[in-house]
């Protein structure tokens, strides 16, 4: 059965419902290059549930600071304002998909988040190895974390339909096709409309929409490119769920514009493998 993605935002306005106020206030303030930390220390004050996260976060083994942290404001200047930014952004959108742990029977959730931080770490990881600027690595790796939101949603929602998807995968080979060819739509439109409707940043709306297209070509294009590229690496690796039933080639392309060759796979793959373990701490805050 085919559904429109007027029905599936539909869905998402009754069963899952705004992102907090908090998270977009200080998504604001992070973006604000005059915003001092004790202004965001002030707004992330009124959020209990943020405060607690900034904290565990900041003395986590994730950070890896050698003394405990008390006040709130130097953790805030420790992590810095990106690092705050995604946090609560990142807090935000899993604490909305929490009540689907055992509601997906489509495929495992703890394997969908295995892959999903695997992308985000190797996303990060291949933003390092390219020299990107340190204030904005943590950028890929929420990037990677959150790119494939849409099929959870489709899942939750639409579990009949989906679960047919992953039943033909051994006989059309990429979910992306397979979803359209049955529902109509697939995870890249349903995350993008997500996106939107929440009011995340359109980073995250273009990765989500574009994490397949190994020639894209418009705003955010190094990042879209290197989480598509992070996607391909861990799907062939089999890090987490992997819907896909062909192995995926890495084209040309995708490897010219990031500068990239093609030992990078076999590279990312001698060290994410600690970094993966390590930030699953990042998921637990």
């Amino acid at each position: 059965m085919e559904y429109t993605i007027e029905e599936v935002l539909s869905k998402v306005e009754s069963e899952l419902p705004s992102l907090s106020p908090t998270s977009a206030k200080v998504n604001q303030l992070a973006n604000d290059i005059n915003c001092a930390p004790s202004e965001l220390t002030r707004v992330i004050k009124l959020d209990p549930v943020l405060s607690m996260k900034v904290m565990r976060l900041v003395n986590s083994s994730y950070i890896g600071t050698p003394n405990k942290v008390v006040s709130l404001e130097k953790a805030i200047i420790m992590l810095g304002m990106n690092t705050i930014k995604n946090l609560a952004l990142s807090a935000a959108v899993l604490g909305q998909f929490a009540r689907t742990h055992g509601k997906v029977e489509v495929f495992s959730i703890d394997e969908f988040w295995v892959h999903s931080l695997s992308v985000g770490v190797t996303a990060k990881g291949i933003a390092v190895h390219r020299g990107v600027d340190k204030r904005i690595v943590e950028d890929y790796f929420i990037a990677g974390l959150g790119h494939t939101m849409g099929l959870l949603v489709e899942s939750f929602f639409y579990p009949e339909e989906i679960m047919e998807v992953v039943e033909m995968a051994p006989k059309m080979g990429i979910i992306a096709a397979e979803e359209y060819a049955l529902c109509g739509l697939n995870h890249c439109v349903v995350g993008k409309a997500l996106a939107d409707k929440w009011g995340l940043p359109d980073t995250l709306s273009m990765v989500m929409e574009h994490h397949h297209n190994q020639e894209y070509d418009g705003t955010h294009k190094e990042l879209v490119l290197t989480v598509a590229l992070a996607d391909i690496i861990c799907k062939n690796n089999n890090l987490g769920l992997c819907l896909d039933k062909v192995s995926l080639p890495i084209e040309d392309v995708l490897l010219d514009t990031l500068g990239l060759d093609e030992n990078i796979e076999s590279e990312m793959m001698k060290s994410i493998k600690t970094e993966i373990d390590k930030s699953l701490e990042f998921l637990k805050i």
